[in-house]
């Protein structure tokens, strides 16, 4: 164990561990063990998807963390260990949208619904669900062009509300929508904000997210494989025309999707030698 901590912090100084706001990071570490501490959230070490004598911390970072150094703990049997990661500001575009008033100031009655939503989705995300329903590449839901990244921050009828927390695919008339992955159907239901909703909990803290659905093709309960159809797509909710918002949340924080999934399907893909290569 102390010749493994001695080459991954060799790794570490080596290649140094480098992330951005808004984007998760997958730090591989010599053992399937232990608990990563970062500021007030314990970080579960998971076990390397290619190697099971390997682990992975999935490290989330909120969007509006700012640039500089975060320092974290890794702690496993017969092990406590001290490093930091090296946050950097990422460049996300801006986006100036029309929508509904309503949409963008909801009106009273409407702000009840909202809350009791919001609630939900934050009792969905911080669930951690301590197995892995997956165990193959991560896919895209859609096979369609990006109309909207992640990240970009947005201003509603001149007023600006919030960022993207997904990325929006083009889907002009209603076309099937696919599961990025194997999992269990927590939530489907209409939403005041993201219309037509599907979570998908993939364990491990790891949640998918469909909007704006037209139609569902799954309940609540229901056990799912990557590349199903679950939903049409659609234009419910604050939109400002027909389209999926895909997006993903790790430990209870929106992480960009298409980032995450492709550092995950890279640990898959990539030969179990390299597992110490920090990305």
């Amino acid at each position: 164990m102390r010749f493994l901590l001695i080459l991954w912090l060799g790794f570490l100084a080596l290649w140094g561990a480098e992330g951005f706001n808004g984007k998760s990071l997958i730090i591989p570490l010599p053992s399937p063990s232990g608990t990563v501490i970062m500021s007030d959230r314990n970080i579960s070490v998971l076990l390397h998807p290619a190697d099971k004598t390997k682990g992975i911390a999935v490290i989330p970072i909120d969007y509006y963390t700012p640039a500089g150094d975060i320092n974290l703990t890794w702690i496993a049997p017969g092990n406590e260990s001290f490093f930091s990661i090296h946050i950097q500001e990422a460049d996300y575009p801006t986006e100036t949208l029309s929508v509904d008033p309503a949409l963008v100031t909801p009106p009273p009655e409407a702000m009840e619904q909202i809350a009791a939503e919001k609630a939900q989705a934050e009792a969905i995300y911080g669930h951690f669900t301590p197995i892995r329903y997956w165990n193959k590449a991560f896919v895209k839901p859609i096979d369609s062009n990006i109309t909207s990244e992640y990240g970009s921050a947005r201003t509603y009828n001149g007023s600006l509300k919030s960022y993207h927390g997904g990325v929006d695919f083009r889907a002009r008339t209603p076309i099937p929508i696919v599961a990025a992955n194997d999992g269990i159907v927590v939530l489907v239901q209409e939403r005041y904000y993201s219309g037509g909703t599907i979570i998908i909990d993939h364990g491990e803290g790891i949640y998918s997210c469909y909007f704006h659905l037209s139609r569902f093709d799954v309940n609540v309960g229901d056990r799912i494989e990557r590349g199903q159809p679950i939903a049409l797509s659609g234009e419910s909710g604050r939109i400002t025309g027909p389209h999926l918002h895909f997006g993903m949340m790790v430990h209870g924080i929106q992480s960009d999707p298409l980032d995450l999934i492709s550092q995950f399907n890279a640990l898959i893909s990539k030969d179990t030698d390299e597992t110490l290569t920090l990305r």
